[in-house]
Order: structure tokens, then sequence, then C-alpha cells
């Protein structure tokens, strides 16, 4: 029995037909068109509320087109007509709240060729609304322009909260809601003033969206401290005239790092530096030597941590070394993102990063860089390949350092502007022009990137809301690297690779200038190195040491760590390293290595000679959680402090300190400051180490691994428990500060 031909149109472009047979009975239907590998991106940005562009290279030379897909209509091609590799794409009309699909088709070795479907939701826009600029500005006004254009430049701010000393008719603050991106606050003492300036805001359409008008001064303290992004002054730059007030009062309205009070350019420059109070202010000058501006810039919180790394930084400690987080915490800040741009809770996600005033989450393929200080969203943009999961058996895919962020996204590192959002450089990784292989392992320390390879497709993605959780292959086999590899920051140029045997990632550890991590040299190991592998697979396991600037073997060294089975974790601090993991019936092994040599005393007092990589002491015990991830907590090190689960260890000699760490229900993992602990015990839990305080933040609750971070003097909390069924009341950001720095 023959049935007629059927034919399938594939969107605008493909209409194929084949045939095969089923019970004797010929079929026809569509071939679908080959798989087109994308080699960079894609990346959606927004250019503005109804406008985005998508762009992506491919390896072979194309025309660039874009099948877009709008919800309940006909799907449209776009092209940027050009041949090449790559390819930019402008889509128009985007409309609010809406989900958009899209796929990149071209032609693959002669062949029709189209991406996977990709999503882009047009929900997360974060873009104050601006004010359109008016007829043919007056001298005034064009001097006004002038200033302001100087001011910006000067602060390099253009984005965040701006407050406005002293103001005179509003419009300087309308300049610079014209110009940038921030939020205004204007604070006048005066009445008759501070209605007419609320006036002339509101008929520019700006009053209550991009601006406020407080009657005060900034000695009254009305507003949260670390707030502002630029401080400037109405009055003084049109009249001459200093805000009532001290100056100094002024500066601890700025956010520190970065947050700046540019002044001028009437009156007496020197009486303002004197007003302003604080060394470390600059004078401006025009070309012919007249002091034009003063220019203060809050350097950053002294004794203010980063938290740069997974798990805080390169050694894996899970402590930041803020020594300003601790005592009793207040709200400053809440609002974006929330849950919807977030990925499930449940596959253990990356963590958020925090440097130089700066807070970097990981959304479900979209990408945040916040203000750490106010939670503004400084910039997003859409990256549909960017997805990393099952953190406990792999590594994060970025890392901060400075003012920059990088990101791992299929065979390349991405150098991100943290001011910007701006993908400013890119690294291969090794025969990156070749599809076959990823980059997985990532840091960014000592002037290098460091970076590990997979093959393509052996990482965890967790797109199926899986937890990661019960003790099965499929959960637990960890992500193996066949090559390890440093990059010098600067030229961009490779500085080593090292190949040996089956790197496990979630080993992978710097400390002092020492990269260390556990390998697997059995044969079946090695022969599938760059994928995910059993941990039965990985034995014959050695711990080693390279020299981070070189590359080369500083000591090698065959350790049994077969009963780490659920994971393996390695931590060093102090010269020590610890690695740790349970086995299958979730009790801990754990065992505190010399990570250079070292020379003890015997109990005859005699000395000791201990080689680097010995085995200095070792503590085994079933876990004391007894719940939600009991078996998978990471450790934490403060000082020579171990902790791990509900106990403590000296860190050098694994003596038992105490065994009453608090209640922790609910999964998730532990972060810590210098003197402060933070967990999940159902919401955000806190533990003060030197008080043994316990805290709750009530109605609030972080991820399924570890989402409260210590940074700059904060505890940032991005959201991150969305689609959870647990009982909490609010999905958002937050942002705490220590009451002593209200």
């Amino acid at each position: 029995m023959t049935i007629g031909n059927v034919v399938c149109r594939l969107g605008l472009m493909f209409t194929c037909v084949c045939v095969w047979e089923i019970q004797g009975m010929a079929v026809e239907a569509a071939v679908k068109p080959k798989a087109l590998e994308i080699a960079y991106g894609p990346f959606v940005d927004w250019v503005d509320r109804t406008t985005v562009t998508i762009s992506w290279e491919v390896d072979e030379a194309m025309n660039g087109r874009v099948r877009w897909s709008v919800p309940g209509g006909k799907p449209v091609e776009l092209s940027d007509e050009q041949g090449g590799k790559r390819h930019l794409v402008t889509v128009q009309g985007i409309s609010l709240d809406d989900e958009y699909t899209y796929r990149i088709i071209g032609i693959d070795e002669g062949k029709d060729a189209q991406s996977k479907q990709y999503k882009f939701d047009s929900s997360f826009y974060y873009r104050l609304p601006g004010v359109a600029h008016g007829q043919t500005a007056s001298r005034k006004e064009s001097k006004l322009s002038v200033a302001t254009d100087q001011i910006l430049e000067l602060a390099n701010a253009r984005a965040g909260y701006c407050l406005v000393l002293g103001g005179v008719d509003g419009s300087l603050a309308l300049e610079l809601i014209r110009k940038s991106d921030l939020q205004v606050v204007v604070v006048e003492q005066d009445a008759a003033r501070v209605q007419q300036i609320r006036a002339t805001l509101d008929e520019a359409g700006v009053y209550g969206v991009r601006a406020s008008v407080l009657e005060g001064s900034l000695d009254e303290r009305f507003l949260g401290s670390m707030l502002f992004n630029l401080i400037v002054s109405e009055q003084h730059l049109l009249e001459g005239q200093l805000p009532p007030g001290k100056g100094a009062e002024a500066l601890r309205y700025l956010v520190p790092g970065g947050g700046t009070v540019v002044l001028g350019q009437a009156g007496d420059l020197g009486r303002v530096q004197r007003w302003l109070g604080r060394a470390g202010s600059r004078l401006v000058r025009s070309d012919n030597g007249e002091a034009r501006w003063l220019v203060y810039t809050r350097p950053q919180l002294a004794g203010a941590g980063e938290w740069t790394h997974q798990y805080g930084n390169a050694q894996n400690t899970s402590c930041s070394g803020d020594d300003i987080v601790k005592g009793e915490m207040g709200v400053k800040w809440w609002g974006e993102p929330g849950p919807r741009p977030m990925p499930d809770r449940g596959p253990r996600n990356p963590a958020p990063l925090s440097t130089n005033g700066r807070l970097y989450v990981q959304g479900d393929r979209v990408l945040f860089g916040l203000d750490a200080y106010n939670g503004t969203v400084r910039w997003s943009f859409s990256s549909p390949e960017m997805r990393r999961a099952n953190i406990p058996r792999d590594s994060s895919n970025m890392v901060a350092a400075g003012d920059q962020l990088y990101l791992v996204q299929g065979r390349y590192c991405i150098g991100i502007d943290g001011a910007t959002g701006h993908r400013a450089r890119r690294f291969s990784v090794p025969e990156g022009e070749s599809a076959k292989y990823q980059w997985a392992y990532l840091s960014a320390i000592g002037g290098k990137l460091i970076g590990s390879r997979v093959k393509k497709g052996e990482l965890y993605l967790g797109d199926g809301g899986e937890w990661y959780e019960k003790y099965e292959t499929k959960f637990i086999s960890r992500v193996s690297s066949d090559r390890l590899f440093g990059v010098d920051l600067k030229s961009g140029k490779r500085a080593w690779t090292y190949e040996g045997g089956a790197i496990v990632n979630s080993t992978i550890t710097i400390g002092d200038g020492v990269i260390y991590f556990i390998e697997s040299r059995a044969p079946k190991a090695l022969e599938m190195a760059g994928g995910i592998q059993p941990i039965q697979q990985l034995a014959d396991q050695h711990l080693v040491a390279l020299d981070l600037d070189s590359g080369e073997s500083k000591w090698d060294r065959p350790h049994d760590f077969s009963k780490l089975q659920y994971m393996t974790y390695l931590v060093y601090a102090n010269s020590t390293l610890v690695a740790t993991g349970t086995d299958k019936d979730k009790h801990y092994h754990t065992y505190g290595i010399a990570a250079e040599e070292q020379t003890r005393k015997a109990k005859d007092g005699s000395p000791v000679h201990i080689p680097a990589g010995s085995l200095l002491w070792e503590d085994h015990h079933k876990e004391g959680k007894g719940h939600h991830s009991g078996h998978l907590q990471h450790p934490v090190v403060i000082g020579d402090t171990y902790y791990s689960d509900q106990w403590a260890f000296d860190l050098r000699t694994g003596k038992e300190l105490r065994d009453d760490l608090p209640e922790r229900r609910g999964c998730g993992t532990m972060s810590a400051s210098n003197h402060t602990m933070f967990f999940r015990h159902y919401s955000h839990g806190m533990w003060d180490l030197s008080t043994n305080k316990r805290s709750q933040f009530e109605g609030i609750r972080s991820g399924c691994w570890l989402s409260l971070i210590s940074a700059g003097g904060m505890l940032l909390a991005p959201e991150t428990s969305a689609g959870c069924s647990c009982t909490h009341s609010i999905q958002t950001s937050v942002g705490f500060v220590p009451r002593s720095l209200e």
C-alpha cells in the first residue's frame, strides 16, 4: 500500500522529502536540516526597550540569518546580509514580557543547517526610562550640558544612584538624567525650591520615575550609607554656594570602591576642599591651569573581602576574608533579579561572585552585573549556551578578578568588563578551533587564567531539574579534564600545558603559587579523560602539585581516596591541603596533607621531617546533619580552623575543636567571612563565631548550593530559590549590611 507524498515545510526555508518503510507502507516526511555548530555565542544584547541584537560566530563563512518566532505569530527570517564567520542581526519590535524563540540558520558543508532552538525572555530589561531632549538649547543650557559631560567623565559613573546636594531649578538633575542611566535624588532645604524643582522634573516626565526631591539637609541622615555612585551640587555649580552641613558627612553616602564626589566649577575650590575635609581629593585643571573641578573617589573599605571563585577564592576555603561582616545586620537593598530569570534551585548551580563593589549573578542563560551596594542592575545579556550544574562534581564556569569577570562558554573563556558587561576579550581552549573540546575549570590568579579541557558535551547542565542527591552513577560521576593549562592575561598567549592523568575538576585548588589537584592514572580513566566518569573508574589516584607560573611539577604523590565516593573536594590554607568526601553510606572521610615540606616536633621533642604530599592527619565519622545534602557539605576554612559537617577541626593537626555547628535545615552549603558563617536553616541563617549567636532572616531562603556570599563589607544574597516548593514568602535578591555601617 502506498501513501502519497507528504510535504513538510520547516519555518520559512526548508522543504525536504524522504521516504521510509513501515510494515510495507511507504511514508514520506521531512528531513531535518543538519545541526549548525555555533562556535561563539549566540548573545542577545539590549539596544533599547524594543530592540535587541543577536551576535554569533561560526567556523565556516556563510550568510548570517536568524529565524525569529514571535509568540502567537509566524516566524520571520532576519539577515545581516553579510558573508563571513561573525554575524550580528538586529531585531526590532520587542514587546514587554514575551518569550521568543529563534534559530540560527545557514549552510554547513554545502547542506542546509540550523542551530538548536533558543529562547529569549523579554522581561529582563532594566534600563530606566529616559527623557527626550528639548528644542535647541540656550547658551546657559549648552554650558550646563558641557559641564554635565565633564562630571560624568570624571566620575566614570553612568548608572546607579546620584545625589544632588542643594538644588536651584532642577536643571542639573534633568541633564544628568538625559545623559546617563543614573537615578537622581535631590536634597534641598528651601521648601519653595523643593516645590519648583519637583514641578520641573514632573513636567519632564521623570519625577517619581528617575528622580526624587527631598526636603532637608545631609546632616539629618535620613538616607542610607554607601548608596550613591555620584554626588554633585547644583547649588555650587550654578551659584557657587556650598550646600549646608558638613562636607565630610556626604562621604558616608558614597559607595566604596569608586563612588565619586565631583564639585565645581564656580567658587573657590580650595574652600570646597576644606569643606569636604578629606585627604585624597584632587583638583582637575583646565588647559590654562585654572582649577575647574574637585574630585574625590571613595576607596574600598578597609578589611573588606571579596568572593572571586565558586568557593570564595582559588583555595576553595569558602571564606571571603571579610573582617567587616559581623554582628547585627540590616537590609541595605532588595529587588532584582527575581525568580523568573533564575534556573531551578535543585541542580546545584554556580555561586554568585563579588569584587570591587560589583555583584555578578548567573541566571538561566542570563548574566547580570549589579552594584553590590545599592542593587542597581548595571547590565545583563542573554547567553543561551552558558550553563553549568552539579558543581559538587565539577567546577564553576566564571571567576572575577579586579574589574573583570571571566566566563566560560563552550570552547572559549570570555573577558567581560565588570562595569559595563562589554565582552572585551576571548581566550581559546587548547585546540579550540576544533568543535570537539570545551573549556571546563577556570581560575584567574597571579596574572594568569588557569583552565582545563573536556570533550564537547561532557558537562552537567541540569536542565531536567536534577537534584544530584542520590548515590546513582548518573548523579555522582565526576567531570574529568584531559589537560590543564595557563594563559598569560596580558598577552593572551598560552604559558604552559599539562597532560597527565584524568584530572578531577572538583579538586583543582590554587594557593601560594602552586596548583594542586587529584588525577586518576588508571588505564580506563586515561582513555576517557575529558569526560564524565564513574568514580569507580577513577582509580590509581595521585595528588599533584604544579608551579603556577611554569606548569612544571613540584611534587607528585599516590594517595588512596577511594572512600570519597559521593564527591571529592580539595581545600588549601596555611600550607595544608585537605581532601574530603563521603562514601555511599554517608560517612565523611577527611585527610590533612602537607602542601610543602615541613618539620614538626615528635613527642620526645626531636625534629621530624615531613615531605610535601605526606598525610598529616585523617578523620572518619558519620555525617551529622542527617538530611538535605548533609553528606555533600563543602568545608569552610577560617584561619587555622577547618569546619566540615557538624564539626570543627584544627587545620594542621586534625584535632577536634567543637561539634556544635548550627542546625542547618534544608539543602545548600556553608560560606563565611572572617567572623561569621552563613547557611540555610529553613531561611537565611547566620552564626557569629565570636559570640556564638545564631540568627535567622525569616521569610527568605537560599538555593540548593552556595548563594550567600560576604564581600565588600556586605552579605549578598541573590535570589536562587526559583522552582522550590518549600514554604517561604519572599523570592528576591537582597543585600544585607552590618548595623555598624548604616
